[in-house]
């Protein structure tokens, strides 16, 4: 019993401070490049700007959601004229996806808000969940290619409160612009410790892929299987993926489409019932068919996966993550695999903790790299982790 209390209090840690610093992972969704475009720039760098996720718009420019404030920058990293002109200062949250209008999606506790583009102010909204229903947390919200939006997340609450026998569930969510629900659908087992939706990404044929962790063994409920799961439009499931064993805790934070119509995800593997864990990355077919599953770390250390990209011109897929996330030893760890064989490229584990104590976001930049969020820093690689 001590040793599973011991076990439990870790995992709680871990899992506090990655809700204290992303998003998801907050992680941009879908970040291949299907065209490179010519932005006039090949260099590396590192900014003094922290943030916990990155994204992109299609005109070489990058969005930020920085510590301090959501940011518009070019691709040297400079500011550009944005929200920052009009007073509007966008703390971090735990979803942040950019809208194809110019503006962006943020979520928090229990509500989602669309953000105006700055040349189009007062066009934004926010919904929140009832007061009437149980608590539900968002953790990410995206917007479709039919121009309306999907969010995800868990369901708390207690005996007594309201709606309390919906807790323990994960849910997705479909919003009209505006912010009207068009459905919600729950998932998972009723009145047990959570089951949680982290990141959703569209599918190729109008269905949604959200990914997250399922318990399965409800006796120790920090047993938990790294989960995929596929809807509809109308949110009816189509399939249900989940990988790991009923005695580690096993975690995903974050999903891409890839180009071939499947995912790959990235979280954590705990590998002995002392916490010490591994970053797991994981490719699956557009049918939930898993092509193959890789884990990396935990050589005595807690690894953690807390976002990933795909540079579709240099084949490369890099994890963005932590060293050991608590403790003197948290730092900043890459890793980069072939997406088609799951061979792992090379790890960046040197990085000096001047740069900041793990990564929270990525994304493929528009000169064949990688943009990486931390705190203290922006930082700007190579398409092999370099800088």
């Amino acid at each position: 019993m001590i040793k599973l209390i011991k076990n439990s209090l870790m995992i709680f840690s871990l899992m506090a401070l990655f809700l204290s610093c992303s998003k998801n992972n907050v992680s941009s969704n879908d970040q291949d490049i299907s065209e490179l475009l010519d932005c006039g720039i090949d260099t590396t760098f590192s900014l003094p700007l922290p943030a916990v996720d990155i994204a992109r718009y299609s005109d070489c420019r990058y969005i930020l959601a920085g510590i301090y404030g959501t940011e518009i920058l070019d691709e040297l990293g400079n500011i550009l004229p944005s929200w920052e002109d009009n007073g509007m200062r966008v703390p971090p949250t735990r979803g942040f996806n950019p809208t194809s209008d110019g503006g962006f999606l943020t979520t928090y506790i229990d509500f989602v808000s669309k953000a105006s583009p700055p040349d189009a102010p007062g066009t934004g909204w926010t919904w929140s969940v009832p007061a009437y229903q149980a608590p539900h947390y968002i953790n990410d919200a995206i917007e479709t290619t039919n121009g309306d939006y999907i969010a995800v997340g868990w369901i708390s609450g207690d005996p007594g409160t309201a709606g309390h026998n919906q807790r323990g569930q994960a849910f997705i969510v479909r919003l009209s612009d505006g912010g009207t629900v068009q459905w919600i659908k729950r998932f998972g087992q009723l009145n047990t410790p959570k089951d949680t939706f982290w990141e959703v990404v569209e599918a190729d044929d109008g269905g949604f892929v959200a990914v997250g962790s399922k318990l399965e063994d409800r006796e120790f409920y920090f047993y938990d299987h790294f989960w995929f799961l596929k809807v509809d439009a109308d949110g009816n499931e189509v399939w249900s993926r989940e990988i790991g064993t009923n005695d580690r805790y096993d975690m995903a934070f974050d999903i891409i489409k890839m180009p071939d119509g499947g995912f790959a995800a990235t979280g954590m593997s705990t590998i002995n019932s002392n916490g010490v864990g591994a970053m797991r990355v994981v490719r699956i077919s557009a049918n939930g068919a898993v092509i193959w599953n890789k884990k990396a770390g935990g050589d005595g250390y807690q690894d953690m996966g807390h976002a990933l990209a795909l540079n579709q011109n240099e084949n490369v897929l890099m994890v963005a993550g932590t060293k050991q996330p608590y403790g003197d030893d948290s730092h900043i760890k890459l890793w980069g695999y072939n997406p088609d064989t799951g061979n792992r490229l090379f790890t960046i584990n040197n990085i000096d903790r001047e740069f900041g104590l793990g990564s929270w976001g990525i994304v493929a930049s528009y000169d064949n790299g990688f943009i990486i969020t931390s705190n203290p820093s922006l930082i700007k690689t190579d398409s092999l982790g370099n800088f």
